[in-house]
């Protein structure tokens, strides 16, 4: 364009005068001077951007390009308007001509330059964006400021922490150290080729030098060795914890070992080897075997201990400071179930305040009491010897009463019944002495010399001494009547034992009774023996008694009768039998005695009250 307007602008200074130009000076020395000025611009704008690139120093690619298409269509313009104004006195138009199509050249490859590059330089900020972009940049910078002095403090505050946990850790390696030392704990590692890479505190006094590098069948016994290799072998293959115990040979003895293993495992889930824990359990498995045969022989203690008990009904139990029962040994005591009472739920006066005061005395002391008590159970009254202990903490205090009650009623009631014993044993010495001294002045008055009296003192003693002792046999309680009536005929009784008939219910006779029955009895036997049934080989003795109503009340009737015998005779005197037989029955036992003597043979009827019989007879 610029160089259309210059040469319209040139063909300007000529004017047409008929066929010739015609020249003005005028207006060619105001062309030149355009010429000249803008030519000046033109060399003045690449210099400047000669200067701005020289001063800059960084431009480069695509703008230094430009730059150079710029800054060579610049100088070829002002070239161009050179040769223009030197053609106004030298009419080179040849040479402007080419000048202007090298400037044109120029122009049209400046202008496909930039039209490549026109959307890099389209999004080339504008002054404004520029500006804003300025000031976040600004903004970032002072952001990233402020976060390079949080990092820097952050870098501080995580170096000290380093510090620390590096001391911490430190600190825990000593106590680990300490403690897996102390507490004979072996930590290992091994590949999944089970050789050892690390050991701490090796076990059996190994050293670390003797383990690393190695795996468990160049350590351990074959049978062990099996064992240990199993259990992690498995841990591998599962890739799961595994926890065992073995016991390893060391020496005379053996060691036992409890074994945790641990997979180790890489980014991806695979196994790359194993982490084992050994704690030496030797101690603690000895212990459990003392531990297992002391229960052993604790539980054949306690199994022996409660035989004993029940088989000397003996009741332990245990009580705390308010008397509440918290344990005993059996719960089929005469209170029955006592486990949560306390004494004064289960014993009433007067047995409760001397129970009380001897387990109180005991606890206050804190020293063992016992003596006898008595325990009312509704059904019957029963004793026993109680033993307290108190039981104390290991701090001195007292936290309650450990008892041990031993059933003494029967012991209570054979003591009661000696003492009854005794009591009637001397009541009845004198009955016996005043006896056996009638005896003697009955017998003396119908003896007629001194053999006689010995011989009838002596059977007559026999006889009472019989009738004593069956009375000590059952413990003066009472005999049986036929025991009585055996005793008495026993010495007299013929070969032919049929000739001796005794029958009648069971009768147990009092004391009292039975001396006085058998000293009677005694009499009728040998009287039998000497004259009467007994005395040939035909007669016949017989002995019956049942229980009959006399005089509206229950009484005994005992018969004699004598059968087969040589003739009988009345007497004609009252002997001493008879004084027995008669009077000593009758007023010794307030019964009804009917003696007779037949032709055929004796007969004695004795009908005996009820209060001469024991309580069986009553059945």
């Amino acid at each position: 364009m610029d160089q259309i307007v210059e040469y319209v602008f040139g063909a300007a200074n000529f004017v047409p005068h008929g066929y010739c130009l015609t020249w003005r000076p005028d207006l060619v020395a105001l062309h030149a001077v355009s010429d000249a000025g803008i030519a000046a611009a033109y060399f003045a704008i690449p210099l400047a951007i000669v200067v701005f690139a020289r001063r800059r120093g960084d431009i480069t690619g695509e703008a230094r390009q430009i730059a150079i298409l710029f800054s060579a269509f610049i100088v070829l313009c002002g070239i161009t308007h050179l040769g223009g104004l030197l053609t106004l006195w030298y009419p080179y138009y040849g040479l402007d001509g080419m000048a202007k199509a090298a400037t044109a050249f120029v122009s049209i490859l400046t202008a496909i330059v930039v039209w490549r590059m026109l959307p890099r330089l389209v999004a080339i900020a504008s002054p404004r964006q520029i500006e804003v972009i300025n000031q976040r940049l600004v903004e970032e910078a002072a952001a990233r400021d402020r976060a390079y002095g949080d990092l820097e403090a952050a870098r501080r505050d995580l170096e000290r922490q380093v510090a620390e946990r590096t001391r911490e850790l430190a600190e825990v390696r000593q106590l680990f150290e300490a403690a897996t030392r102390g507490a004979q704990i072996t930590v290992s590692s091994q590949d999944r080729d089970l050789r050892y890479t690390w050991i701490h505190n090796p076990w059996l006094g190994m050293r670390e030098s003797d383990v690393v590098g190695k795996a468990d069948d160049a350590l351990f016994p074959e049978l062990a060795c099996a064992t240990i290799v199993a259990h992690k072998r498995r841990a591998i293959e599962a890739s799961r914890p595994d926890t065992f115990e073995v016991e390893i040979p060391n020496g005379d003895a053996s060691s036992w070992f409890r074994i945790d293993v641990t997979p180790l495992t890489d980014g991806e889930g695979g196994v790359t080897g194993i982490a084992c824990t050994a704690i030496d359990i030797t101690g603690s498995k000895r212990l459990e075997e003392m531990r297992a045969d002391l229960s052993r022989r604790l539980s054949e203690s306690v199994q022996r201990f409660n035989v004993a008990l029940r088989s000397g009904d003996i009741v332990v139990f245990s009580q705390d400071t308010d008397l509440r029962y918290i344990w005993t040994n059996r719960n089929d005591t005469v209170l029955r179930p006592v486990v949560g009472k306390t004494d004064a739920d289960l014993h009433k006066e007067p047995d409760l305040t001397p129970i009380v005061a001897l387990k109180t005395e005991a606890m206050a002391a804190k020293e063992p009491r016992s003596g006898e008590i008595r325990v009312d159970g509704g059904d019957a009254v029963r004793w026993f010897d109680l033993f307290v202990e108190p039981t104390v903490a290991v701090d001195g205090v007292v936290t309650g009463v450990t008892c041990a009650a031993i059933d003494i009623t029967d012991a209570k009631r054979s003591e009661e019944q000696m003492r009854l014993v005794m009591r009637e044993l001397t009541h009845r010495s004198k009955n016996l002495l005043a006896v056996v001294q009638a005896i003697a002045r009955q017998t003396a008055q119908q003896a007629g010399t001194v053999g006689e009296f010995v011989d009838g003192f002596g059977e007559r003693l026999r006889a009472l001494a019989g009738a004593q002792d069956l009375l000590v046999a059952e413990n003066w309680s009472g005999v049986r009547l036929e025991q009585v009536i055996r005793g008495q005929i026993g010495h007299y009784m013929p070969q032919d034992r049929s000739r001796v008939v005794v029958e009648g219910p069971e009768v147990t006779l009092t004391p009292e009774a039975t001396q006085v029955l058998a000293l009677a009895l005694h009499e009728l036997a040998t009287n039998a023996a000497k004259y009467g049934a007994l005395s040939n080989d035909a007669g016949i003795v017989t002995v019956t008694w049942r229980l009959e109503v006399a005089d509206d009340d229950v009484a005994l009737r005992f018969d004699w009768q004598e059968t087969g015998g040589p003739p009988v005779e009345p007497p004609t005197r009252r002997g001493f039998g008879r004084i027995v037989v008669e009077q000593n029955v009758a007023r010794s036992l307030d019964a009804h005695v009917d003696l007779q003597f037949p032709q055929q043979g004796v007969r004695a009827t004795f009908v005996i009250p009820l209060e001469q019989l024991n309580p069986p007879a009553r059945r």
